[in-house]
């Protein structure tokens, strides 16, 4: 693939596992792309993307071997491209992002909890600070009795709206962020607790934010980071901002209508034929097995979503 500079592509999957018609879809849109230049899977990624308009990423990335042979024995298809460690697995559900393959390294109790920590750690993230500024600015009467004294005191001198306050330290957590990863190791990770540190303490001496807000932001934070799968992850980060907005401007109603927009969202999109929110939406019973909850091995299907109707593997008898 290129025309500048041509790369080989190479199209994995197991015959007999994958399904044939999955396998065409993908040769032919491989075989659609006329770019000058295929330099990295995030820009292969970004051409196979359909729809293009939703920004919610269709294809996993990972550099494990062990990652790789898993999800081509459940009949998936891997892409990997000359010269780059990276490979592009398809299609997935909105729930393969949220699991990862130590899941399956341990016993399946401490899979299962660390997967319901995860998603706990996505609902906080994605909601805990919309609902703290519909609480302060629409709904103050939901907020228990002991902790209004604190509530009231926190946000006595604060000069402007919540929601001005979730943006100042939304922005600043990013701006850290980002200086992490652009410095080098040792100091990045120092830059990150440091300057967290003072410019919170500064922050709310200076009577800018709030304390409990400062609370919020930081919950909010280390939750986006328990989530396995960086773009995912990037994706939550963003959903948080028309999130606040919506509550700034309706209250708890505003979070309701935006999360249904975003469900409605996700129901409607397909990742090469699947259904993004699988086995959720359609529902199917049977595949809720390795979803939230990792059941034992010997109960999993061994014939997955997308295995071929053709051959399908022989059970072996229990010793």
């Amino acid at each position: 693939m290129g025309k500048t500079l041509k790369k080989d592509v190479a199209l994995l999957y197991i015959e007999g596992k994958a399904s044939p018609k999955l396998i065409k879809g993908v040769t032919k849109k491989l075989l659609s792309i006329k770019q000058d230049l295929i330099s990295s899977p995030g820009s292969l990624d970004e051409l196979l993307q359909d729809p293009k308009k939703s920004f919610f990423p269709q294809l996993l990335y990972t550099e494990r071997p062990d990652t790789v042979v898993g999800n081509l024995h459940e009949g998936r298809i891997i892409i990997l491209i000359e010269g780059n460690p990276t490979a592009l697995i398809m299609p997935v559900s909105f729930f393969s992002f949220m699991q990862s393959t130590d899941d399956y390294n341990s016993h399946f109790v401490l899979g299962s909890f660390l997967r319901i920590i995860r998603t706990i750690a996505l609902f906080i993230s994605v909601f805990f600070p919309s609902i703290y500024i519909s609480l302060i600015a629409f709904h103050f009467e939901i907020i228990p009795q002991p902790l209004i004294i604190s509530v009231k005191s926190s946000l006595q001198n604060i000069p402007y709206p919540p929601i001005i306050e979730a943006m100042i330290m939304e922005f600043t957590i990013e701006l850290i962020r980002e200086a992490g990863i652009r410095l080098p190791a040792p100091i990045g990770q120092t830059i990150g607790i440091v300057g967290g540190l003072v410019i919170g303490e500064a922050v709310v001496n200076a009577g800018l934010v709030s304390n409990i807000m400062i609370i919020v932001v930081a919950i909010t934070a280390v939750s986006s980071f328990v989530i396995p799968n960086p773009e995912m992850s990037s994706v939550i980060r963003l959903l948080r901002f028309p999130l606040m907005l919506a509550a700034a401007t309706f209250g708890l109603i505003g979070v309701i209508l935006c999360t249904f927009t975003i469900v409605m969202h996700l129901v409607k999109l397909e990742s090469f034929g699947m259904p993004y929110l699988s086995p959720v939406a359609p529902f199917d019973r049977k595949k809720l097995k390795d979803t939230v909850i990792r059941f034992p091995m010997w109960l999993l299907e061994k014939d997955t979503i997308f295995t071929s109707n053709k051959l399908k593997t022989k059970k072996t008898k229990k010793s």
